[in-house]
């Protein structure tokens, strides 16, 4: 198998417990409104406190 590559829009959020942060990875992002619809173990989502683009590379090691 060759190697795959694969992109996503990735934000971090802070939330209402200190010291803890939310991330979600979007493969095909188009529209983001928020309206508190994610739900995450440390709370409400407070702030945006990270985003960016990742791209991940699996290289298959098994012929």
């Amino acid at each position: 198998m060759a190697d795959k590559t694969t992109t996503v829009l990735r934000l971090v959020f802070d939330t209402e417990t200190v010291g803890k942060q939310y991330s979600i990875s979007f493969r095909n992002p188009k529209n983001i409104v928020s309206r508190d619809f994610i739900n995450s173990s440390g709370g409400a989502l407070t702030a945006l406190a990270d985003g960016g683009i990742v791209d991940t590379t699996f290289t298959d090691l098994v012929p």
